[in-house]
């Protein structure tokens, strides 16, 4: 190695990874890790540019030997760590050494991206206790020697994202489903109850509920829920009995004055959650909704303000097979909505408005894209 490293000038075929490697096998540990920490600078400080190096690199004996004895494996890593600990390096320069050698081990096991300045872990193949070390080791670096160039990078880049990693991978461990508590997803519910009506337009209106059938359809981007409702069976009429009209007049006209017909709802609200657990989610919510009496033609109600409450319970969910990956539940949902509006009435009261309240309690079951 040192015939070679005295004639890389005229060309020897000597590169810097191997002489990185050679230093480690004759225990030239601070030879090694001038190369190995600026290298290191010159990839991950933005603010340090190495002098360009020229060498030449052959696959000879030499190179298939360093780097098959010095695979990226944890065995390897063990022993460089405990050679290093063993040698007369500094103790700066040993626990600058293994953090390095714990970065590009943990780095080479998980799948990285660079957002801006960021690194984000997105997975790692390894078993955890590795990354456990490094963090230690990294910390360790960074409270010691605060102000070396190494320290900034460290823990600008590294310290966050890792850590982040770590927690959830532990969290998963101890609750696959905890990731998953206040995120986003699709779901599709399906189901029925009752209501009445109270206010001034009870007076004149007839409002029941058939088992009416209920259909929704849920979007949710972390605590927030867009929802979509559908319904019908709802059973209104007139009620006559403080109306003065003229009944076969109307009913010459082609107005249902006696009979009692289903109607329909459509509404629309934006839920928060505000619990939100393995088997159990609370989401109050609030909206607009509309009920439709078609069939009496001199009644329309204006669009009404909706409040209300859904209630979750999730009786099966799918594991999760990792962090991050999709599930799917099935849940049963109590579902309370409280609609203020008003009347138009044209027939009993010529053109006034009344106050109308709606109550509508419902519940069903739905599944989840989770």
């Amino acid at each position: 190695m040192d015939y070679l490293k005295t004639n890389v000038e005229n060309g020897a075929p000597l590169s810097e990874v191997e002489e990185y490697l050679v230093n480690l096998e004759l225990g030239r540990f601070e030879d090694a890790l001038i190369f190995y920490g600026e290298i290191h600078r010159d990839i991950f400080d933005k603010n340090y540019t190495r002098p360009v190096v020229s060498r030449i690199e052959t696959e000879d004996l030499l190179n298939r030997y360093l780097l098959r004895t010095n695979q990226m494996e944890k065995q390897n890593i063990d022993s460089l760590c405990v050679r290093i600990d063993a040698s007369e390096e500094r103790q700066e320069y040993k626990l600058l050494h293994k953090t390095l050698v714990y970065l590009d081990f943990v780095t080479a096991h998980s799948s990285t991206t660079q957002n801006g300045n960021d690194i984000v872990v997105l997975n790692y193949n390894e078993e955890l206790s590795s990354i456990e070390e490094f963090l230690a080791l990294m910390k360790k670096y960074i409270e010691e020697y605060p102000y070396s160039d190494h320290a900034k990078y460290l823990k600008d880049l590294f310290v966050e994202p890792y850590q982040k990693y770590l927690d959830e991978q532990k969290q998963f461990k101890q609750d696959p489903w905890g990731q998953k508590y206040y995120t986003g997803g699709f779901g599709f519910y399906l189901y029925t109850g009752f209501g009445f009506m109270t206010g001034e337009a009870s007076d004149y209106l007839k409002y029941e509920t058939d088992s009416p059938i209920i259909i929704g359809l849920d979007f949710r981007v972390k605590r927030f829920d867009l929802s979509l409702f559908w319904s019908f069976g709802y059973i209104t009429g007139y009620n006559f009995n403080k109306c003065d009209v003229d009944l076969k007049r109307m009913s010459s006209q082609g107005a249902n004055v006696f009979g009692r017909e289903g109607s329909w709802a459509v509404g629309a609200s934006l839920g928060f959650v505000a619990y939100d657990s393995r088997y159990l989610r609370v989401e109050p919510f609030a909206g607009i909704s509309s009920l439709m009496y078609d069939h009496l033609a001199s009644t329309t109600l204006v669009p009404e303000f909706m409040l209300g409450n859904n209630v979750d319970f999730r009786f099966y969910a799918a594991q999760p097979s990792s962090v991050g990956n999709m599930s799917y539940s099935f849940l049963l949902r109590f579902r309370y909505m409280l609609h203020v509006g008003s009347v138009k009435e044209h027939c009993c009261n010529n053109g006034k408005d009344f106050s109308a309240v709606r109550h509508s309690f419902a519940f069903g079951i739905g599944a989840e894209l989770w």
